[in-house]
């Protein structure tokens, strides 16, 4: 599966407005949050994952939190370095 959200969803439905249909939101909901243009909330996100059947840790932080899991790391590689002086 496509790490992105938009290639989530489109792997799945054939459009955004099927992939609105499917989460009874209007369709500008779903394309400013496929686009990245809106966050998702905590429940949509789940609601999301459900629909898409994001069943894996790594899948979810892939699609739904990208720079967080980015920055995760880099604190991790950062606190490692200042360990290691």
């Amino acid at each position: 599966m496509d790490n992105s959200m938009r290639g989530a969803v489109l792997t799945k439905f054939q459009s955004i407005t099927d992939f609105a249909n499917a989460m009874k939101w209007d369709r500008k909901k779903a394309s400013r949050i496929v686009n990245r243009v809106q966050k998702p909330s905590a429940d949509d996100m789940e609601q999301m994952a459900a629909c898409l059947g994001i069943q894996d840790a790594d899948s979810f932080v892939h699609i739904f939190l990208p720079s967080v899991s980015t920055m995760w790391e880099f604190g991790q590689i950062q606190n490692r370095r200042e360990e290691q002086t």
